[in-house]
């Protein structure tokens, strides 16, 4: 398989999986296959040449599926992985600059992982519209169109996923009610449905 044949299969096969996460009202599943679809893009950026963004869509594919298993973590640990990964993107960044290009992706990965930490919902997917501009012109840079189509058609996912989780509930507990994960009934809600469960009303004395 030629290089340039690589460079596309890898680029369109990431990208589509990063259009099927965005889509996702399941916040876990938003992360595990974006984690995915980050190793994918690390490889088409190291096919292309980009030090930078290959090494930085690597670490973003680990700090993402990490994210994925600690949405119920308590906020002491959220907090250190969060500087432990602001940490290491800036030490990628350092190691392999390459002038204003790993700046830009440096500030992308450091927005996206507080994104991945801290956001559910709607504020989460409106962060990926930051971080996508921020990638643009790494994929302006290396003429590799996939990622330039992979950067606008994530933007208009983001916004798609926002509008879904908008319609789907009322606004606050779009955010403080996110699902997940796709399989668990978050426990109040279980309660809230099942009667059985509710306490046995006081004997009127």
């Amino acid at each position: 398989m030629s290089n340039d044949l690589l460079i596309h299969a890898t680029g369109l096969c990431a990208l589509a999986l990063n259009l099927v996460a965005l889509v996702r009202t399941c916040e876990r599943s938003l992360r595990m296959q974006s984690a995915v679809a980050g190793v994918i893009w690390a490889l088409n950026n190291a096919l292309l040449g980009a030090h930078t963004a290959a090494a930085l869509s690597l670490l973003s594919a680990g700090r993402t599926a990490t994210s994925a298993s600690m949405l119920d973590s308590g906020e002491r640990l959220r907090r250190a992985l969060f500087a432990g990964f602001v940490l290491l993107a800036l030490g990628v960044s350092a190691a392999t600059w390459n002038g204003w290009p790993s700046a830009l992706m440096t500030v992308a990965s450091i927005v996206s992982t507080y994104a991945m930490f801290y956001l559910r919902g709607r504020p989460l997917r409106w962060s990926m519209l930051a971080v996508s501009a921020l990638w643009m012109h790494n994929a302006w840079f290396h003429d590799s169109w996939e990622q330039m189509l992979a950067n606008a058609l994530t933007a208009a996912a983001a916004l798609y996923g926002a509008w879904r989780i908008e319609g789907s509930r009322p606004a606050a507990a779009a955010t403080a009610h996110a699902v997940i994960d796709c399989a668990q009934v978050l426990p109040q809600e279980r309660r809230d449905a099942d009667p059985a469960t509710d306490p046995p009303p006081q004997r009127q004395r």
